[in-house]
C-alpha cells in the first residue's frame, strides 16, 4: 500500500477513534495526520482545561464553586475535539450551554467558578469563539447543528437564554466580558503555569473523546497527594477492558497513541504513563 493510502487509511482510523471527520483532523506538511500540533501557549491552555474536564461530582475541580454544577459535564455535550496550532476546537450540539459553565464568574467570597481568563472574543451563527488571556490559548465552541436559517442573532439570544443564571444573587461579578483579567483569577495562577506535564496534559485533552466515548469511562485528575511525586488520573472499570493496563494501551500503541509517550506497569490497574520528564499515574478501579 502505498503511503499515501496508508496515511488516508489511519485518518479514517482515527475517525472512529476521536469521531471527528477525517477532513478535520490536522496534517503535516507531507499530509500524515498530525494529533498534538498545538503551540506551546496553546499546549499549555489545552492542559489546564484537561484537568479542568477531567473532573467528577465527586472529585470536584477547584474551579467549580457553584454547587450543582460540574465541569465534567462538559464531556456529555462534546461530539468531537480537534486540536489545532492555534485553537481548539470542540464541536457539539449545545455550544452555548457548555460556554455557560465554562465562562467564569465571580461569587460572594471571592471564588471563580468556570475556567479563570476565559473571554469571549466573538460568535457567528454557529460558533463561539474564546480566548484565554494568560496564556493567549483559544477555544471555538462550534454548534453541530445545520445553521440553515439560522442568524447571528438567533445565535446570541440562544446564549442570551443559556447564561441568564449568570445574574444570579450569589454571583457577585459577570467576568468573562472584562479586557483584563481579575485579582481572584490572577490569584490562581498555578493552574496554568508552564509545567514539564503539559505536553502529556494537552494530549490527554485531544484524546478525550476516547476516554470518555470510546472507552465510556469518566476519569479525574488530582494533583499529587502529599510524599507523591506524580498526579493521577484515576476511573471507575464499569466494564472489561477499561482497566489502566489497557487504556494505556491505546494511549502508547493505538493508531490515537501519543507520539514518544510510555507505559510503566504496576499491574492491571494501575501504572504510570510517562512523556518526556513526566508521568501520570493511571488508576482504575477493579472491573466487577
Amino acid at each position: 500500500m502505498s503511503p499515501h493510502k496508508n496515511d488516508r487509511a489511519l485518518r479514517k482510523v482515527l475517525e472512529d477513534y476521536l469521531y471527528v471527520d477525517q477532513r478535520a483532523i490536522e496534517r503535516d506538511g507531507v499530509g500524515r495526520p498530525v494529533l498534538d500540533s498545538a503551540g506551546p501557549g496553546q499546549q499549555v491552555f489545552q492542559a489546564m482545561l484537561a484537568t479542568c474536564l477531567m473532573s467528577t461530582s465527586s472529585a470536584r475541580h477547584p474551579f467549580e464553586s457553584l454547587p450543582g454544577v460540574c465541569l465534567s459535564d462538559v464531556c456529555s455535550y462534546a461530539n468531537a475535539i480537534v486540536s489545532r496550532p492555534a485553537q481548539l476546537d470542540v464541536h457539539t450540539n449545545t455550544a452555548c450551554r457548555i460556554a455557560s459553565k465554562l465562562m467564569p464568574l465571580l461569587h460572594g467570597e471571592g471564588q471563580v467558578s468556570g475556567i479563570p481568563g476565559l473571554r469571549l472574543e466573538g460568535l457567528n451563527k454557529r460558533r463561539l469563539r474564546f480566548v484565554h488571556l494568560p496564556t493567549g490559548g483559544r477555544l471555538d465552541l462550534i454548534d453541530s447543528h445545520s445553521s440553515k436559517g439560522r442568524t447571528r442573532r438567533d445565535f446570541r439570544q440562544r446564549l442570551r437564554g443559556e447564561t441568564r443564571w449568570h445574574t444570579d444573587p450569589e454571583v457577585t461579578e459577570i467576568l468573562w466580558t472584562r479586557t483584563e483579567i481579575s485579582h481572584e483569577e490572577a490569584a490562581l495562577a498555578a493552574h496554568w503555569e508552564a509545567r514539564p506535564c503539559a505536553p502529556l496534559r494537552s494530549a490527554l485533552m485531544t484524546r478525550a473523546m476516547v476516554l470518555w466515548y470510546k472507552l465510556g469511562i469518566r476519569p479525574a485528575w488530582s494533583e499529587p497527594a502529599p510524599g507523591r511525586t506524580w498526579p493521577q488520573l484515576t476511573w471507575q472499570a464499569k466494564r472489561e477492558r477499561t482497566e489502566a493496563s489497557h487504556v494505556a494501551d491505546i494511549l502508547i500503541r493505538s493508531p490515537a497513541r501519543v507520539p514518544g509517550a510510555v507505559y510503566e506497569s504496576h499491574g492491571a490497574s494501575a501504572g504510570l504513563l510517562v512523556l518526556n520528564d513526566a508521568a501520570v499515574l493511571l488508576k482504575s478501579s477493579p472491573f466487577s
